[in-house]
């Protein structure tokens, strides 16, 4: 999926909404590209950061208004053990989502773990398609099968302990 493309999918999957209403849903916020520039990753994901960046906010409970012009820091007060992780967004707990350089993957830090890393997605398109497929879920009242769209996707999202199984189930309650 090439930015364009996830943008338009991520925006779409909220459908119509009634007149008059304005909720901001699909405002996405884009990268400095000097900052993407300078990650180890794939050109594909930083096309994807640059060109359409991702949603200020998306299921579940996820925020990528982090400060950006920081993003190449290390995580605050962790030490040179997480200098290759490179801080994106937060989750509702507050957790940072990160990109981990050593392979490309989105991770968060659970905070209340002694910041454990858990895995989220095997890249940052993966977890472009999963933010998309989310979404789509929840417009449809949960009728699609998100579990076995997103192992067709990114199979290594759904192992034991990582991020997706779990949110998903919980959002379904």
């Amino acid at each position: 999926m090439n930015p364009t493309e996830f943008k338009e999918r991520f925006k779409n999957a909220f459908g119509e909404l009634p007149e008059g209403v304005e909720l901001d849903l699909g405002k996405f916020r884009e990268f400095p590209s000097e900052q993407v520039e300078s990650l180890s990753i794939a050109e594909g994901d930083k096309a994807i950061l640059k060109e359409a960046g991702f949603p200020e906010d998306a299921a579940p409970f996820l925020s990528f208004t982090y400060n950006l012009e920081r993003m190449n820091e290390l995580i605050p007060d962790l030490g040179e053990a997480y200098s290759g992780f490179r801080v994106f967004g937060h989750n509702g707990s507050g957790d940072f989502i990160s990109i981990d350089e050593s392979d490309g993957s989105i991770c968060y830090h659970n905070h209340d773990n002694r910041m454990q890393k858990v895995f989220i997605n095997s890249s940052l398109s993966q977890f472009a398609v999963a933010l998309c497929l989310m979404a789509e879920a929840i417009e449809a009242d949960y009728s699609t099968d998100f579990i076995a769209l997103l192992n067709e996707v990114d199979p290594d999202a759904l192992n034991e302990g990582t991020f997706w199984p779990l949110e998903y189930e919980m959002m379904k309650e």
